[in-house]
């Protein structure tokens, strides 16, 4: 494999990772009921504590590889005074707080003693991903016109990182609702999720828009660009996954009451689906990100 395509993978295992931790965060310490939370908290906190491991880990990869990008390949990728280079330039004064930001991360996962343990990782997962927006395409323009980039993307970052970071908790919520001592407690999260979500929603198709018509300046219809048929790609997939929320919130939630049993397995099945169109999203946002818009 070449650094280019490694650089695609780790871009996306660091954004899925840090969307994960931000998800899982806001489900406890916003969501979910006191009392509750620290449940639904433990359940999920192995796959914190792996998302927190893969941050860590990939943030240092970006370094190294972006490195080996601008020296002379794999031999300059562990090549400190390369790296040194790359932490002066515009990725790089970025990526100084980025990396001390994901260690807080992972030293905060690991200590599970820790008080507003949740509380302290919602906000630094925050911080993490308001930063990606000051590098990449995010940060192609300056003065006005790059400050509303900017803040239009931190917004979309943080959007898409509820819809997508929430999934798995969402299971975790589902599953609670079949224990009668917490069902109360899940169904009030679920409700909430719900509520929210909506919100998470729209602004995730309304950044999405504003972003593509700033980076590109016209609407992505020129087939003969590989950028341009990526962004299509993933508007259809966008497209797929608000129709498979919509399914689930008006069609499965009222199911509820007729075929609870039914409704429960088809809600677990449209949340997979939803997992996985999140994943081929970001896979493929990591890899057009790369690309020379046009």
């Amino acid at each position: 494999m070449t650094l280019a395509p490694l650089f695609v993978l780790c871009r996306f295992v660091h954004f899925a990772s840090l969307m994960q931790i931000f998800g899982i965060c806001v489900m406890v310490t916003l969501l979910a009921p006191r009392g509750f939370s620290t449940g639904l908290l433990r359940q999920n906190e192995r796959l914190l504590a792996l998302s927190a491991c893969l941050a860590a880990l990939t943030s240092i990869g970006m370094l190294a590889i972006q490195a080996g990008l601008m020296g002379n390949g794999w031999q300059d990728c562990l090549n400190l005074n390369v790296w040194l280079l790359v932490l002066t330039t515009t990725f790089g004064e970025v990526w100084r707080w980025h990396l001390l930001l994901t260690a807080v991360v992972l030293m905060v996962c690991l200590m599970e003693w820790l008080p507003g343990r949740a509380v302290v990782l919602l906000f630094t997962s925050i911080a993490l991903l308001l930063s990606l927006a000051f590098i990449g395409h995010a940060a192609m323009h300056q003065g006005l016109l790059g400050m509303v980039q900017r803040s239009n993307h931190a917004l979309h970052l943080l959007s898409a990182a509820y819809w997508f970071g929430s999934l798995v908790p969402l299971l975790w919520c589902l599953h609670n609702t079949q224990r009668q001592d917490v069902r109360p407690n899940a169904i009030t999260t679920l409700i909430r999720f719900s509520t929210c979500g909506h919100v998470a929603v729209g602004l995730v198709i309304i950044t999405g828009i504003i972003n593509s018509v700033i980076i590109l300046q016209r609407w992505p219809t020129d087939f003969s660009s590989l950028y341009q048929m990526l962004l299509l790609v993933k508007i259809v997939l966008v497209v797929g996954m608000v129709g498979v929320a919509l399914y689930n919130r008006y069609k499965l939630v009222p199911l509820i009451v007729v075929n609870p049993q039914l409704a429960h397995r088809r809600m677990i099945s449209a949340i997979w689906l939803e997992i996985a169109l999140s994943l081929t999203v970001l896979l493929l946002v990591s890899g057009f990100a790369t690309l020379a818009p046009r």
